[in-house]
């Protein structure tokens, strides 16, 4: 039977990537066709459209670094391939290593790297098909409900408190998933978040002075890169 590290370092595996990573690039170049056709046509200038383009550029170049350093994170527990794929198309780094701690400690292993190791390949079939049907259940839920969902965050400007509710309950979820497995996982894992936490807040707070609002598009990739650069320490102290 096959191992994980089989399926991971396949070929087959590799190739499944790649053609869903181009076809989902040229489906991104073809609406970008479609949306600056139709703003010609709405009378706004290639030149504005350019500034546009180049700004959209910078500023998704720099916050795309947190997804560059949960990619190397990831990888050294789901392997090269499906790393890139997880994090290139919808995953996010909480999600794919909550969900293999999860699956390695149901299937009895002291932790993902583990896993990664000495797996089977059904086992990693168990850890790709939760991470890929978990994500779907919001599109799910956007199929019947989200043009009226959406109608409705439109309407609350008009009065209706209902986007803010909307808003900050999603925001409690996620704190209510998320933060009790970081701060009750292990010492490292709580200093890492909180780190990370300090580098938010301190550049949220620099953001709201003149000149600086441009900080608001960085803070998520500082904020990972210098929790990320934080473990070392806190390895070295508590590991």
């Amino acid at each position: 039977m096959a191992s994980m590290k089989d399926i991971i370092n396949s070929p087959l595996l590799l190739a499944l990537v790649v053609g869903g990573l181009l076809y989902i690039t040229g489906f991104a170049l073809v609406y970008l066709k479609k949306a600056y056709t139709r703003c010609i046509e709405l009378g706004i200038t290639k030149e504005d459209l350019k500034k546009v383009i180049k700004s959209s550029l910078v500023f998704s170049i720099v916050p795309s670094l947190s997804i560059v350093v949960g990619l190397f994170a990831l990888i050294a527990v789901m392997g090269v391939v499906w790393s890139w794929w997880r994090l290139s198309v919808i995953g996010s780094l909480s999600y794919e290593t909550m969900i293999s701690s999860s699956v390695a400690s149901a299937i009895h292993f002291s932790s993902s790297a583990e896993m990664l190791q000495s797996a089977s390949g059904r086992e990693f079939g168990i850890v790709m098909i939760l991470m890929s049907v978990g994500m779907l259940s919001g599109f799910l839920i956007l199929i019947p409900f989200g043009r009226k969902l959406s109608k409705s965050v439109d309407r609350s400007d008009k009065g209706n408190t209902w986007k803010y509710v909307l808003s900050g309950t999603f925001m409690l979820c996620l704190f209510a998933v998320y933060i009790p497995v970081l701060v009750f996982g292990d010492t490292v894992q709580m200093l890492v978040m909180v780190s990370g936490l300090v580098v938010a807040v301190a550049l949220g707070i620099l953001a709201k002075r003149p000149g600086l609002k441009w900080l608001n598009e960085f803070i998520m990739a500082f904020s990972m890169i210098v929790g990320m650069a934080s473990s070392l320490l806190w390895v070295r102290i508590f590991g």
